[in-house]
Formats: C-alpha cells, structure tokens, sequence
C-alpha cells in the first residue's frame, strides 16, 4: 500500500504571516546622518552667535556721552605714538617688540589735554592674525603706568597691578583665566578693549566685543594710555579706538 506523498503545511487565511525584516539601503544611512550633522552645525553656529545675548553682562558699547578722541590705523598717525624702543610703524599698523611700550601721546590731539581722560577712557584695539608676527603675539593695554591687561596668542589673560607676566604669572595679579572669545586661529584677526569708568572704580576686559572681567582699580586723574606685549612675545596693532569721558 502506498502511503500519500507528504506535502508542505500552508497557513490558513486566519493566522497571521510574519513580517520580512526590512533592509535600509546604506545611502539612506548617509543621508540621515547628513541630516543630522547639519542640524547639529547650524545649531552650534545659532548658540555661538547668540549666547552673549543670554548673559547678564551686555557686549562692548562706547558710554553715553564719551567722545571719541583717536580713531586710526598707528601707522598714519605715527606722531600720536611713543616712537621709542620697541615701536615701530609698518604699513600693517603699530609693531611693538619684546617687553616694549609704546604709549599714546595725548599732546596735540584735538581737544584732549593730559587730564582729558580724568573721566574715563575707553581703548579699542584691533590686532593682525598671530600669523603676522614672528613671536607668540601678546596683546597689552596699559592704564596709568598701573593696571595692565594682557592676552596670549592661546586666548589666557591676566590682569595686573604694575607688573604682568602672563607666562610666569609674577607680579601682582588681580584677576586671570581664559576666555573662549578670543579666535585662537593664527589666521583670524583679534580685538581687545579695555574700559576704565572712574565713577564705578572699575577696569573692564572686552575681547571681540565680549565682556571677559572687571576689576576694582583706581588710577590718577588722566590716566595714561600705552599699547604693550610680554616679554617673550610681539604685537602688531592694525587700528585703535580710543574715547574719553570728557573732552577738554
């Protein structure tokens, strides 16, 4: 007797099949992750551009009522600077070497005598990329022969009483750190600025526009103003602002 040949079971129209498992082809993977990375670089460039607007302290702004008493490239107005050691003026701007100062000369300015900054002096800077200088470029500003306020090309800072030296941190330092305003790229250009409001007995630190710090500092009526870098390190200054509480 012959027994029937078996044959394969076949589901019943009543139970459920079960699902192939899908295959995402690899470029959708790409594209998805394009996506996504996109998403992400647009959003780190909103938060780099409007985080300073979510903090308490607002960017840099000229005060009510000051006058602008300085505003040009060194170079063109090499008369207005300290030609001493260490000063010099390529086309670029002013050149300051190694643990030199160049000091703004407040004689012969138009409207402003030696006291005309007794009310308060605000100095704007622009420097040219690291790149332009053979040395590490350190940025100084000097107030009054007493209150400096350096950077170094890596975006450290010191604020100090006489003496800085923002590599071996000598001398009386009132505030320090690093900020991450500064553009550390050798070839992308800086600004520093430096504000000193009498009335608050204050200095304060702006690099590219950003707040940075402020210190309690009280300096003589009129103070100087002077452009410096460290002793280990250059700076070339390409255009500085300065504005004054008060104009005589």
């Amino acid at each position: 007797m012959i027994s029937p040949s078996a044959t394969t079971p076949q589901p019943s129209a009543s139970e459920p099949t079960m699902p192939s498992r899908r295959q995402v082809h690899p470029a959708r993977f790409g594209l998805i992750f394009g996506i996504v990375a996109t998403v992400l670089t647009l959003g780190a460039i909103a938060l780099a551009a409007f985080a300073p607007q979510l903090t308490s302290v607002p960017p840099l702004q000229v005060p009510q009522g000051w006058q602008q008493v300085y505003n040009d490239n060194p170079s063109n107005s090499a008369s207005s600077w300290d030609s001493g050691n260490g000063c010099s003026f390529p086309t670029q701007g002013l050149d300051i070497a190694s643990d030199s100062t160049c000091q703004f000369k407040h004689t012969g300015q138009p409207g402003l005598t030696d006291s005309g900054l007794a009310d308060g002096v605000l100095v704007v800077a622009k420097l040219a990329p690291a790149a332009d200088v053979s040395l590490s470029q350190d940025a100084g500003i000097l107030l009054d022969n007493a209150i400096i306020v350096i950077i170094s090309q890596q975006g450290d800072y010191q604020i100090c009483h006489t003496q800085c030296d923002i590599l071996s941190r000598n001398g009386e330092v009132l505030a320090s750190g690093s900020t991450t305003a500064w553009h550390a790229d050798a070839f992308v250009a800086n600004e520093v600025a430096v504000l000193y409001e009498p009335d608050k007995n204050s200095v304060s630190f702006y690099v590219n526009g950003q707040f940075v710090k402020q210190v309690d500092a009280g300096l003589s009526p009129g103070p100087t103003v002077a452009l410096m870098t460290s002793s280990s390190g250059e700076a070339i200054f390409t255009h500085v602002a300065i504005y004054a509480g008060s104009v005589s």
